[in-house]
């Protein structure tokens, strides 16, 4: 059982990309100008080059009541300051790393049993017009709590 269950789906996620090489993962989140931060929760005023992963609802399976089978959603919002496309690109690197992945047991020890992007989202710009994507992914995860198994 879990008393941190979303820091840990969400670190072991951020440990997954940067192992992937999609970015940089510092659980301090001590970044230099020329890293793509990989960070929880929101962006970071800098590095320019960002990837947020925040947790932001359940899935179309919810929460089982009986059984520890929860589905989450997660969003990857992709940021840069320079071309458009650079987003795309960086959105692409989350895929291939994230969509697909079955039966996976995070760093963390979040057991995962599946991953699938479900949301793409428009481009747009922040308020100091760098360019955003955000990505939503829905994963059917393990989740034990004390009332259910």
């Amino acid at each position: 059982m879990s008393d941190t269950f979303s820091r840990d789906l969400l670190t072991g996620l951020a440990e997954l990309l940067a192992d992937a090489g999609v970015g940089h993962w510092d659980p301090v989140g001590a970044y230099t100008a020329q890293q793509r931060a990989i960070t929880l929760g929101g962006l970071p005023t800098k590095p320019d080059e960002a990837i947020a992963l925040t947790i932001y609802g359940t899935g179309t399976g919810g929460d089982d009541v009986d059984q520890s089978d929860s589905t989450v959603l997660v969003q990857a919002r992709m940021r840069t300051a320079t071309d458009p496309r650079v987003v795309g690109d960086y959105a692409d690197q989350v895929f291939a790393a994230l969509h697909g992945r079955s039966n996976l047991t995070l760093s963390t020890g979040v057991v995962v049993l599946l991953i699938q992007r479900t949301i793409v989202a428009p481009l747009a710009r922040d308020s100091s017009g760098r360019w955003e994507r955000p990505d939503s992914y829905e994963l059917m995860a393990v989740w034990p709590t004390p009332y259910r198994g």
